[in-house]
């Protein structure tokens, strides 16, 4: 019986988006099944916007840095909604380049639902039945809350919910000692947030590297006013605490989605 496509993807974050392009340049029949926005953590809630609001974090910080080399300025004055509404924009621009109608003009076919298993060759996607050769499931993942005391009943935030602070924060404990997390203590700090950076984790993603490099780190952090804890737990947490995670390399799964979809269509090669 013939299939409606070569390959069905389910979820278009940076893997989905790769593996259905790759596909289509291999002449394949595609459909892509999102139950959301196209464009996954990277676009959303990751690589995107927080470079943007590095980007944003750096520009203040080389004003307050400007006297070292003989130029005087003012304290810059942080507006934080207009920061925030940069980086709104920002993701905006790169969703333009990976839209539903952007695909479909590439030869994917962009369906927007819940994806269902309903036997080894179809799934159900709100009620419609698609069949296909191949599937290749990329739902990535979400933020681990760590079991804290008292972090339920506070408005703690995560890699996902922060994007969506209007107001600067005056403080902020950032949980997690991973690539996001030294990413966001460092750009409130530099924006003018009390930023406490620790958590039980190691304080940086260079952790696993060399002791000089995890040395620089440490020392970049309290350059830049973090207050570090290194091997810290948090026991408790109660009002005006926020909490941001951490997420896996979005560059790592878009090669998962290309080596997936090679796999199953060119075996040999």
């Amino acid at each position: 019986m013939k299939k409606d496509y070569d390959l069905l993807i389910i979820g278009g974050g940076s893997a989905g988006l790769t593996s259905a392009r790759f596909a289509s340049q291999l002449e394949l029949t595609v459909a892509l099944v999102e139950k959301g926005l196209l464009g996954g953590d990277c676009t959303w809630n990751g690589c995107v916007p927080s470079k943007t609001l590095l980007k944003a974090a750096k520009s203040a910080h080389a004003i307050r840095d400007a006297a070292r080399f003989g130029i005087t300025t003012a304290e810059p004055r942080i507006d934080f909604k207009s920061v925030m509404g940069r980086v709104g924009d920002v993701r905006q621009q790169i969703f333009e380049s990976e839209s539903p109608a952007t695909l479909q003009s590439e030869g994917i076919d962009v369906i927007q639902g819940n994806a269902k298993f309903i036997n080894p060759g179809a799934v159900s996607v709100d009620g419609r039945e698609i069949s296909a050769r191949w599937f290749l499931v990329c739902t990535g993942a979400g933020p681990a809350i760590p079991p804290i005391e008292g972090l339920a009943d506070v408005d703690f935030l995560t890699y996902e919910t922060v994007w969506d602070l209007e107001e600067l924060p005056l403080r902020l404990a950032v949980v997690s000692g991973g690539p996001i997390g030294c990413e966001m203590a460092q750009a409130f700090c530099a924006l003018g947030s009390s930023v406490n950076l620790g958590g039980g984790c190691r304080p940086h993603h260079a952790a696993r590297r060399a002791r000089s490099l995890r040395s620089g780190c440490r020392t970049a952090h309290k350059q830049d006013g973090v207050d570090l804890r290194v091997n810290a737990a948090v026991q408790r947490v109660e009002k005006n605490i926020y909490a941001a995670g951490d997420y896996q390399f979005t560059h790592y799964a878009g090669y998962q989605g290309f080596m997936a979809v090679r796999n199953a269509f060119l075996p040999f090669n």
